[in-house]
């Protein structure tokens, strides 16, 4: 399923979308201390705000390159029609290294980054996305945009039009004929009930038809 697909393309407040490599384990054991994250800077503009801290939602563009052969076995420009790639930051929707390596950084910035295989893929590699065992990575990065993360106070307050505390479904589906004006794609009418419903199903875990403080923010890293 891609990125952006109909289902998630303009809702990244509640469906999370799918991102450039998850690790597919753990790392095994402890990071040594000279196994990090090395980082070097290619461009950084002129005007670097907001930097980039863990929850923020980035939008960048990244190949990856295997440093024994320096093959690349990822670049994605070539997938989901050259879109950049959407993803949360520090919460593991990508390997480890990725996470450690893209904070604090800033819209428009380029950095190169080399990745120890204790923050990528271990000991086991990744068969799926052609990666060796014990493989160091190189990524080439481009960050084009760092909003508020999908489960921010200023999300959920931007949604809970009463301040309540807790999200009605017809404030979230307020929210999502917005949104999808917004984003200017023409779409079904059933998809708009069709989202509603996913919403509730995923976040309301106590059936009492609303989302609560607590229920909305899975990443907790704000305070509400």
């Amino acid at each position: 399923r891609p990125p952006q697909s109909d289902m998630s393309r303009g809702l990244t407040l509640f469906l999370m979308p799918l991102a450039l490599l998850v690790a597919p384990v753990q790392a095994e054991g402890a990071v040594a201390a000279a196994e990090e994250v090395k980082i070097e800077v290619l461009h950084l503009p002129e005007v670097c705000s907001p930097k980039s801290k863990k929850g923020d939602l980035l939008n960048a563009h990244y190949d990856g390159f295997l440093a024994s052969d320096g093959s690349k076995f990822y670049c994605s420009r070539t997938q989901n029609e050259g879109h950049p790639k959407w993803f949360v930051l520090g919460v593991g929707q990508v390997i480890k290294g990725l996470d450690v390596a893209m904070m604090n950084m800033c819209p428009g910035e380029k950095r190169k980054v080399i990745i120890p295989p204790s923050l990528a893929y271990g000991q086991q590699g990744y068969a799926q996305g052609k990666i060796p065992p014990n493989e160091t990575l190189i990524f080439e990065i481009e960050l084009y945009a760092v909003n508020k993360g999908p489960r921010s106070v200023e999300a959920f307050n931007q949604i809970d039009k009463d301040s309540d505390k807790k999200l009605s479904q017809l404030e979230i589906s307020q929210y999502l004929k917005e949104e999808f004006a917004r984003d200017g794609k023409k779409r079904h009418p059933s998809v708009h009930d069709e989202i509603l419903a996913d919403i509730f199903k995923k976040n309301d875990h106590d059936g009492d038809g609303f989302i609560s403080a607590k229920e909305y923010n899975v990443y907790q890293h704000d305070e509400l």
